[in-house]
């Protein structure tokens, strides 16, 4: 039993390291956070659009285009989004953009025929320092795209 229990314990660095050293490589990888950021605005601005409520969604729209965004906020309330796939991310220079695909499985109201959209996300960082992200939409494409509208 003593021989077992001190082998467990030389194994234990041994293990713990193993599990620990992805941590540290990604964190040399992305000391700023780039990635955990994106990932995390991205999925709330995904998922404000997932469960009909655009208007959250509308915060994490580029300033420029937000107004035009918010005007297609009463169209989007016709369609139910039931399900959505995040592509792989592609990074632009030193991480100031990114560009991903999100597959939307949604319907109309008017219809109940569930279609397939893809859309092409753009994100940007506002800062040249900052994680602040903001996404250029096209919400009018997966509007026409489910709805006809």
């Amino acid at each position: 039993m003593r021989r077992l229990s001190v082998g467990l314990l030389l194994a234990l660095p041994l293990v713990t390291s193993a599990c620990v050293a992805p941590l540290f490589i990604e964190m040399f990888k992305d000391p700023y956070g780039r990635h955990d950021s994106l990932v995390r605005i991205q999925r709330e601005y995904t998922n404000a659009l997932r469960w009909g409520h655009p208007d959250i969604a509308a915060a994490f729209v580029h300033p420029e285009l937000r107004a035009e965004f918010i005007d297609h906020v009463q169209k989007f309330k016709e369609i139910r989004v039931t399900d959505y796939e995040v592509g792989k991310i592609e990074w632009g220079e030193e991480q100031a953009t990114a560009t991903l695909v999100v597959t939307y499985h949604a319907y109309s109201m008017s219809n109940m025929v569930e279609k397939e959209i893809r859309e092409t996300q753009h994100w940007m960082r506002l800062t040249k320092r900052g994680n602040d992200w903001v996404v250029r939409p096209r919400i009018e494409n997966l509007i026409d795209g489910v709805a006809g509208l």
